[in-house]
């Protein structure tokens, strides 16, 4: 609405000081001017300013799975430029085949490290009409819903790691030219262990014994895969 009598106050002083025969014509040009100005202003207000706007917060927490496919827990990105800003991969369903870029405009993105399920919290800011009247006046110039500011916030845990496109497609050529190297030192320090705590519980039932190997395999595998990560990534 607020084009509209931007458009036929505009009309008006153009008839108003062109048309001689109209009586008190200057007078009415005048209140045109006027409207024509008060109109532009609060467009100007509306759209730099956010007048007649008010901002609405939504949150959306989704669970959050490994970046790539392989048995590593990582959350990827993809340094932009120079380096000074990223686009982070992630994936919310491990059925998801390609992972989610994060936006750039007007976002921030930042992780921190929790014991709980990693998760992904979208945070947005966004510019909504005040009211009906501010509606009323400023929906056609179609700004409702327009982006404040989108905040990522992933929640990792302490074996996730966070790694660039260039680090993954490097850990995967590793991974892939080390398998044996990784069975054997995942088998020896399995071995080690369990003879170790086999001794001092020498009792232990056979069901213990096959679940201490299970826990004792992921945790052995998990320190030779951060071993090696650490030596490539040096």
């Amino acid at each position: 609405m607020s084009i509209v009598i931007l458009v036929l106050a505009t009309i008006l002083f153009f008839i108003f000081t062109v048309l001689p025969t109209i009586k008190h014509r200057f007078i009415y040009a005048l209140l045109a001017f006027a409207v024509m100005i008060g109109m532009t202003s609060v467009i100007v207000l509306n759209d730099s300013y956010e007048f007649g706007m008010k901002v609405e917060t939504t949150k959306t927490t989704r669970p959050l799975v490994s970046s790539t496919t392989e048995q590593l827990d990582t959350l990827l990105y993809q340094q932009l430029g120079t380096g000074s800003e990223r686009v982070y991969l992630y994936k919310t369903d491990v059925a998801q085949k390609k992972p989610q870029a994060t936006k750039t405009a007007d976002t921030t993105v930042k992780y921190h490290y929790t014991t709980k399920t990693p998760t992904v919290t979208i945070t947005e800011e966004r510019y909504v009409y005040q009211n009906k009247w501010s509606k009323f006046f400023f929906s056609i110039l179609h700004n409702d819903k327009r982006l404040k500011h989108r905040t990522y916030d992933f929640a990792i845990n302490q074996n996730w790691y966070v790694l660039s496109t260039k680090q993954a497609q490097r850990l995967k050529q590793v991974f892939s030219q080390n398998k044996d190297r990784i069975q054997h030192a995942t088998t020896k320090l399995v071995q080690e262990r369990f003879a170790k705590r086999l001794q001092a519980n020498p009792t232990m039932s056979t069901a213990k014994q096959a679940a201490l190997l299970k826990e004792l395999q992921q945790e052995a595998l998990q320190q030779t895969v951060a071993d090696l990560i650490k030596q490539t990534l040096k």
